[in-house]
């Protein structure tokens, strides 16, 4: 039987993937080559003429085409708006087109506004289709305290919730929801789990909807990650997380 891989080993076989990003405008701007300086991508530069349309960007994978983006919605990446959970805004936002070109691309530096606003637009899928398994590690289950209403909506409409992390906190909603602790150490910092943010969503009813994030943390409030919507991956997220136990409840402060 294989042996499930640590967050960091599924992170680093994600990193072997490449796409070639390439920018159509007069110039390559500054702030997207800061942006894609520390993203796994081969990033290109075309001239556009002035005055012969706007400038955007496309993103190819070996041969195939991924798609097309115009340069203001990527620069919505490096401060992305946090919608709710369920808001029609989710549609056309731009933070998740671009995530929609770079899925199983790894990006070295990720904040945490980033990851939130990533982590929301999977939650925001399970939450639509309202019924599987939803994995999700934020390294201390104390800072699941701020998504309280998150989860509660999410609970309510019937999805089977794990949430995994330093046991510093108890939810109160912790008879709705498994509880995974880290076996290496329960301060959020000797253990594996105190280094990762991942979340990994099985798709319930609709398997197309699966989708994923890994995010390990490489320096204070900076992390190195990459999110999915390969059901493949998102089963390696999911094989990765299998190796913390539930936590007992008399556990749990």
């Amino acid at each position: 039987m294989a042996i499930a891989p640590s967050f960091a080993e599924l992170l680093a076989s994600v990193d072997e993937r490449r796409r070639t990003v390439t920018v159509y405008a007069p110039a390559l701007p500054d702030a997207v080559e800061r942006l894609f300086d520390t993203r796994h991508v081969r990033l290109e530069h075309e001239f556009l003429p002035r005055g012969a349309g706007e400038p955007f960007l496309t993103v190819v994978d070996g041969d195939r085409y991924v798609g097309s983006l115009d340069l203001p919605a990527v620069y919505d990446f490096s401060h992305p708006k946090i919608h709710e959970v369920g808001s029609p805004a989710f549609v056309d936002a731009a933070y998740r087109k671009l995530t929609s070109l770079l899925p199983d691309t790894v990006f070295s530096t990720l904040d945490r506004r980033q990851l939130l606003a990533t982590s929301r637009e999977i939650e925001d899928r399970a939450w639509r289709v309202g019924t599987g398994r939803l994995d999700v590690g934020f390294q201390a289950l104390s800072k699941l305290r701020a998504q309280t209403d998150v989860y509660e909506a999410l609970v309510e409409r019937g999805l089977d919730v794990h949430v995994y992390g330093a046991p510093d906190w108890t939810p109160h909603f912790v008879d709705d929801v498994t509880v995974h602790g880290d076996s290496d150490g329960d301060d959020g910092g000797d253990g594996e789990l105190g280094a990762v943010w991942f979340m990994a969503y099985d798709g319930g009813d609709d398997p197309g909807q699966a989708c994923g994030l890994v995010a390990v943390e490489r320096s204070a409030g900076s992390f190195e990650g990459f999110w999915t919507y390969d059901p493949e991956t998102v089963e390696q997220v999911f094989a990765s997380a299998s190796r913390f136990p539930a936590t007992p409840e008399s556990e749990l402060p």
